[in-house]
Formats: C-alpha cells, structure tokens, sequence
C-alpha cells in the first residue's frame, strides 16, 4: 500500500536510520530500500545513557526526586563512559523545574481550571479525538457535535478500534472542507493495510480531522476511525485479525510486536505473548524542513518518544525492564521525504515476553 511518508513496497523506499542508532552519512547512488536492520550500532558508536533517558521521562511524569537523582547519574556516567544523553538528563531536570513552578503556582493561586480538551459525557461516551491508535469502542455515534465512542477492553466484543493518528503538513489552515479531504487521503492511506483484517471488507472509515483552533495551536493530527459494519462484534484488535502476520514498516502501528527486525522492509509480528525484540510505542511524524543532523535527530526523536511514552503509560513506565528505542530516516531518507519516527519498546535484558503498551 502507499504511505503518505513513503513508496510502495514495490518501488525503492527511503533509507532509514536502525533503532536506537545514530543516522549513517548519506553514500553515492540510490537510497537504501526500506529500514536497516536493528542490529547493536559499530563498536566506536556512542550509546546514549539509559540513566539519561529515564531522567527525561520521569521529569516530564513530574517525579521530581527521582529525576533529579537520575539526571545526576546520569551526567556522572556519560562523562565516565563517553556515552551520549547529557542533553536528554538537562531535558529531564527542566521538566521537574517546570513542575516545581507548576505546583508552586496551584498552591498559590488555586486549582486550574479542568481540562476541557478531551470532552467527555455523563454516559461514558469520549470524543473519537482523545483516544488513542489500538483503542477499542462501542457505541459510536457521529454528529455535528462530532465523533463519541464508549472506550472499551478490545479483548472485549466491540464495534471498531481506532486504526491510525495521520499528521497533516504543516502549513496554515487551509479550511474545513480542504483539511477534511486532506485528513480523508492520510487516513485512508494508513489504514488500508487493515483491509487484510478477516474482518476487513466489513471495515467503515471515519475520519475526525483537527479544528481550526487545533490546527492553529500546532496539533494537526487526524483521527481514523474504523468501525465493523458486519454481524456480530468484533472478538479481538484488528492486528489480531489479520490474514497475514507481516506488516510493512510504514504500517506499523502501536501495540505491534516484531519478532526480529527485518532489514528488507516487511516486518515480522507475532503475539506479543512471544518471546519478540521489538514492541511499537509510537508512530509519528517529525517536523522540519532541513535534515538536522544526526547528533540533533537522535536527541529530536528520543524526546519524542519520551513524551508518547508519557501519554501510553501515564505514571506507570516500565523502565526497569525495558528500553525505548528509536528507528527513523537517515540524511538520504529525509531528504527523499521521509518523515516517520518509529517509537520501539526493547527488553533491557534480552527478548520481551509480553505486551508492555496498552492498547
């Protein structure tokens, strides 16, 4: 199928960047095609600090003494072993500052207003936009008010399951009508691969795409909905459903897991109750024009992840036995278009043995 961030299978793909390893100087002649192979990075490669990385991400949870004890050792550590990661330990301790100024400001002015960004019901139904990627519903309903759902177990019966999150260029808001069809093609290209589904002909899509105020506030993301029309209930996810049990790159999605990375561009899944290398945190689009070099992307793609990872696990992360990792485009990828961050959830002390991202 065609990506919005990628060729088809058939055609040559941009070349990528493997997991948790710093993106390759662009060679002469045609880029590589599809992902390279998560295999460790060259002996004179520096790792970035897993010390570093859980600072990040317990900063930005708000667990201030432990990320500041982690970005210490960290700091400690990097300058020891000559590992990257001290801007990711700096990251960790900005954010519990901005906690610290956080709670400060609560306790002196009051409690903040709700949040009204995710809309919710008093019959327990939420708006299609505040779910995530691997979600499962029912009762769905669709008006002018927009998209609600009733969130439920996908190991539950349910009507459908949110299929994909497809971000939109960036560029100024081109109007209800034009962002619709716009959000319509990016949606509609990165769920085709769900037609697979045994349940597949059955599939409807809806598309939610960003308001204007979204749009404006920087968050162009479009919520693909997939919802069973046929008899009965969907029994399982839909990655559970599907005839095939190998997924191109471009159509990963959260909750996926790979059995070993496959450097020829169709993927591996199998149940994630099997031993696998890799679980997918997170699919998302990186923003920018120019290719910011590969010092600056792994720092770019780590922090993104790290805040998904917020969002997945909320003040849960399992770091203890797991790593995030990273696979994207290198130097000659990005200049061919290709945008995609692959967010990656790797065992610390070897395989995984189970799913670690809700979905």
């Amino acid at each position: 199928m065609t990506t919005p961030d990628d060729d088809s299978p058939d055609e040559a793909a941009p070349a990528w960047a493997p997991p948790d390893a710093p993106a390759a100087e662009p060679a002469a002649g045609p880029p590589v095609t599809g992902p390279l192979p998560a295999e460790p990075p060259p002996a004179d490669a520096r790792r970035t600090n897993r010390l570093a990385i859980a600072a990040l991400v317990t900063g930005l949870l708000g667990l201030i003494l432990i990320a500041a004890g982690l970005a210490v050792a960290a700091f400690v550590q990097t300058g020891r072993r000559g590992e990257k990661g001290t801007g990711l330990a700096v990251g960790g301790l900005a954010a519990s500052l901005a906690w610290v100024a956080a709670i400060a400001a609560v306790v002196t002015v009051g409690p903040l207003s709700p949040d009204t960004s995710v809309p919710a019901r008093a019959d327990g139904k939420v708006a299609v936009t505040s779910m995530r990627p691997g979600d499962c519903f029912g009762d769905f309903e669709e008006g002018p008010a927009g998209m609600f759902a009733r969130p439920l177990p996908c190991t539950t019966p349910h009507q459908g399951e949110i299929g994909a999150e497809a971000e939109l260029p960036d560029a100024p808001y081109p109007g209800r009508k034009e962002a619709g069809d716009r959000a319509w093609t990016a949606c509609r290209e990165r769920t085709q691969f769900l037609e697979k589904s045994r349940y597949g002909k059955n599939l409807l899509l809806h598309v939610a795409p960003p308001d204007e105020d979204a749009w404006n506030a920087g968050d162009r993301a479009a919520t693909c909905v997939m919802r069973y029309t046929g008899p009965g209930l969907l029994p399982a996810s839909l990655d559970q459903t599907m005839e095939t049990k190998t997924q191109y790159t471009t159509e990963l999605k959260p909750g996926d897991c790979v059995k070993k990375w496959n450097d020829e561009g169709d993927q591996p899944l199998i149940p994630c109750t099997e031993e696998h290398e890799y679980e997918v945190l997170a699919v998302y689009t990186m923003r920018g024009g120019k290719y910011p070099g590969a010092k600056k992307m792994e720092q770019k793609a780590l922090e993104g992840c790290a805040e998904r990872g917020v969002k997945v696990w909320r003040a849960n992360p399992p770091l203890d036995i797991a790593d995030v990792v990273w696979a994207g485009p290198d130097e000659v990828g990005w200049n061919a278009g290709n945008r995609l961050i692959f967010c990656l959830v790797t065992g610390r002390e070897g395989p995984l043995k189970r799913s670690l991202v809700p979905h």
